[in-house]
């Protein structure tokens, strides 16, 4: 048996395992990233709704109700 082929086999295949756990483990990254954008753009429109109504709520019962006063 050819050893030295054997041994450049074995290295090929151990870089192999590692370069498709590189990959893997970057793609994961991507893909949480990806959530954690998704996540802040969530809470950025329930808070945006929320102000929205409440500013369109203090509108309705008056409150930006600026008289003035005509001579």
């Amino acid at each position: 048996m050819n050893w030295r082929l054997f041994g450049w086999l074995a290295a090929m295949f151990g870089g192999a395992i590692v370069a498709i756990w590189i990959v893997a483990s970057v793609i994961g990254w991507v893909i949480a990233g990806l959530g954690v954008l998704i996540k802040i753009a969530l809470v950025v429109a329930v808070i945006g709704g929320l102000v929205f109504l409440g500013f369109k709520g203090y509108q309705a019962i008056g409150g930006s109700d600026r008289r003035q006063i005509r001579k």
